[in-house]
């Protein structure tokens, strides 16, 4: 399967899990698409506003992946906040709690995909 960019059109989301401000998402695999056989969930691009942020939330029956692409961000895990920026890699495993925020003058951009 091959989602083409030229196919993939952003989409403004406000208050991602709550969060404060929005971002424009652009999706490979739409939240509640699901592809027959497979266990992904979720697959796109997150580019988050200065100073927006996904809110902090529980994974209880899923798990996700997100890879910096660019700016800088805080990432919340478990209670424990760490600095992110372009290559990082964030792996949250099921029953675990996560946010992240923008925290650099440009956008924040990150690939996230979910995966049962």
């Amino acid at each position: 399967m091959i989602c083409r960019a030229q196919g993939m059109k952003p989409v403004r989301r406000e208050h991602l899990q709550a969060g404060a401000g929005g971002s424009w998402n652009t999706y490979a695999l739409p939240p509640g698409t699901e592809l027959e056989g497979s266990h992904f969930r979720m697959i796109g691009t997150i580019r988050l506003d200065p100073g927006a942020e996904v809110g902090l939330h529980t994974h209880l029956t899923n798990e996700e992946l997100f890879v910096i692409l660019e700016g800088q961000g805080l990432y919340e895990e478990d209670g424990t906040v760490t600095e992110v920026g372009p290559g990082d890699m964030l792996i949250l495993q099921r029953t675990h709690q996560h946010a992240i925020r923008n925290v650099g003058k440009g956008p924040l951009s990150f690939l996230a995909v979910i995966v049962d």
